[in-house]
């Protein structure tokens, strides 16, 4: 049976959300980028040690009754399928679960932009032909500039309904899977630790103000130190670059 979207206030529970910004940018569209897609390093899904010391350590201070992270796009393609966040919860005894929109419902809203992307891909070979054909961009040929608008146009438009999606549907999907996962825990008050993207942390602050869930924020500072060759990546709570 397809999950539908539900928002609901926790019933005779009361949870406050501890929100940690995750190592690297969780990067979300409709269409992975080739050259995300063709890359070796976005397929390993690499977490530094460093960083999963650091959500130990939060996790010994907050003392979460559970966790849930934000889920990469590359996950089920990923080379390494080991996630030692998953692993180090586990070994802390504590459920823990990835959390993102429904794949149906991003499959249905993925469909209905798929006319764009056709548009789109027409248009970027027409203008590769009038290019190739000319030998550059005939720069003030009026059929030429229309076309190149009209791109724009629609390109602008796509990127503002994947915005919609990536930013405030996903949002949403993902605290309805972390109050799904506070509805199985046992207590009335309870912590949860969730890591995701930085650029989700005003959007899950106001559903959670919607909700009656408290919101801690934890945002990652990150230093390096070089010394001669050797690069030493540092996670830290403190803004710094040591050369």
């Amino acid at each position: 049976m397809p999950k539908v979207l539900e928002l609901k206030p926790l019933k005779k529970k009361h949870l406050k959300l501890i929100m940690v910004e995750s190592e690297f940018p969780v990067e979300w569209s409709f269409e992975v980028p080739k050259k995300l897609k063709d890359g070796f390093l976005w397929s390993l899904n690499l977490i530094s040690q460093e960083y999963v010391e650091l959500i130990k350590g939060l996790v010994e201070k907050y003392k979460p009754d559970f966790g849930a992270e934000e889920i990469s796009q590359n996950w089920e393609n990923s080379l390494n399928q080991k996630d030692p966040l998953q692993q180090l919860f586990k070994s802390m005894g504590l459920p823990f679960g990835h959390v993102d929109i429904d794949e149906n419902a991003q499959d249905y809203l993925s469909s209905a932009l798929e006319e764009y992307r056709v548009i789109l891909k027409n248009l970027e070979r027409r203008i590769k032909e009038i290019v190739e054909k000319s030998g550059k961009a005939p720069i003030g040929d009026e059929f030429f500039e229309r076309i190149v608008l009209w791109k724009e146009y629609i390109e602008r438009d796509y990127e503002e309904q994947e915005n919609e999606v990536r930013y405030n549907v996903r949002e949403a999907w993902m605290m309805m899977e972390i109050i799904n996962m506070a509805k199985k825990i046992d207590g009335e008050k309870l912590k949860g630790l969730f890591i995701c993207d930085l650029r989700h942390f005003d959007g899950m602050e106001k559903l959670a103000h919607d909700l009656d869930i408290d919101i801690e924020k934890i945002r990652i500072k990150r230093t390096i130190r070089t010394e001669d060759v050797d690069e030493v990546l540092e996670n830290n709570v403190e803004i710094g670059i040591n050369r």
